[in-house]
């Protein structure tokens, strides 16, 4: 296939810009922002704001034009080592057509760190100019004062050179509550819910192990383009033939109905042929009173006939805490299946 870039290594004194991507943040959230930016730069990292990063207009007021423009002016500046939005946001995908790709590939790749809407520019950066990005925590969760080692991988991750490999596993537990961040600017992740994985289709005991590019992000957002020209995924598997496509996805907002909806439109498209795998983060909404079904139905009338395996209760999307997932890189995922039951899972990345 086509070669993944990776961005060069951050050091103390690399530039990173913070940004909105589709609105601003509102004024209740400042102080934790503050925070966040603080631990930025006491880890010996320059930052320099967007021009649109505290500004919360109503929707009819936000301008398209002026977020691409700024984006496009941070992806181009090759002074800028990282990305950093404080969350996903709402509409990302309005920037899309109105981002120069073409420019883009001649620019030096740049870290895009963050999950949800975040995902929606960071897959087609890894599609269309073959970027390496990072799907994690949101920089509003990396709180100074954060322990979890999930948050802190990231800042392992943005330094390591090309070539590196680094392993990963499920977390012990996970935390159910949202965060409130404007009560609280200085709360830090509590997790308390045992975390299992769980393989959707395989119920006898046995091990798995599945390889490939791993390639994916936010359902509610990623999923309404991975048959798009702005992911171009079919093109992306075609280049990456060799190896496979190990595909990720998470609910942020979608009902059990909606799930199974979406799921299955990307079936019909042909998004899951020659896949070697599906991992499925866990979902805030699994059940809903209008709903026919709950979360676990929906993905068994979706997905339950693969062939290749589906893991799902994974720690990707909005229930924290966040695997580091490399968008292009090369990755393995093991295990051993036993009721259904997912044991001793290892996810080895490699940035080749």
């Amino acid at each position: 296939m086509a070669n993944i870039l990776y961005p060069a290594p951050l050091k103390v004194g690399s530039k990173i810009a913070i940004c909105s991507l589709s609105s601003g943040l509102k004024e209740k959230y400042h102080a934790r922002l503050d925070r966040v930016i603080d631990g930025l730069k006491h880890r010996g990292y320059e930052v320099v704001e967007g021009e649109f990063l505290r500004q919360n207009k109503p929707r009819d007021e936000l301008d398209a034009k002026a977020h691409a423009k700024q984006l496009m002016g941070f992806l181009l500046d090759d002074e800028v080592a990282a990305i950093m939005p404080p969350m996903g946001g709402e509409l990302a995908m309005e920037i899309l057509p109105l981002l120069d790709f073409n420019a883009i590939k001649e620019a030096k790749p740049k870290w895009l760190v963050g999950f949800s809407d975040v995902s929606t520019i960071a897959c087609a950066l890894t599609a269309k100019c073959q970027w390496a990005t990072l799907h994690s925590a949101n920089l509003m969760q990396l709180h100074p004062d954060e322990t979890n080692p999930y948050s802190l991988q990231i800042f392992e991750t943005i330094t390591y050179e090309s070539g590196s490999k680094f392993e990963q596993g499920p977390s012990a537990y996970y935390q159910k509550n949202k965060p409130n961040y404007a009560q609280n600017p200085d709360e830090l992740l509590a997790p308390s819910e045992p975390t299992q994985w769980q393989c959707l289709n395989y119920t006898d005991e046995r091990t798995i192990e599945m390889s490939g590019r791993l390639f994916g992000g936010c359902l509610d957002t990623v999923g309404l383009l991975l048959d798009s020209p702005f992911l171009a995924l079919h093109n992306f598997k075609k280049h990456s033939a060799n190896e496979g496509l190990i595909l990720y996805l998470e609910n942020s907002e979608l009902t059990p109905t909606t799930v199974a909806r979406f799921l299955l439109s990307l079936k019909l498209a042909g998004v899951f042929d020659d896949i070697n795998g599906l991992i499925l983060g866990r979902s805030e909404i699994t059940q809903s009173h209008h709903d026919a079904f709950d979360y676990r139905h929906a993905l068994d009338v979706a997905l339950g006939g693969c062939l290749f395996p589906v893991i799902i209760d994974a720690d990707i999307g909005h229930v924290q805490p966040n695997l580091n997932l490399v968008n292009g890189a090369k990755c393995s995922l093991t295990a051993d299946i036993n009721q259904g039951k997912v044991l001793n899972a290892s996810l080895n990345t490699e940035l080749i």
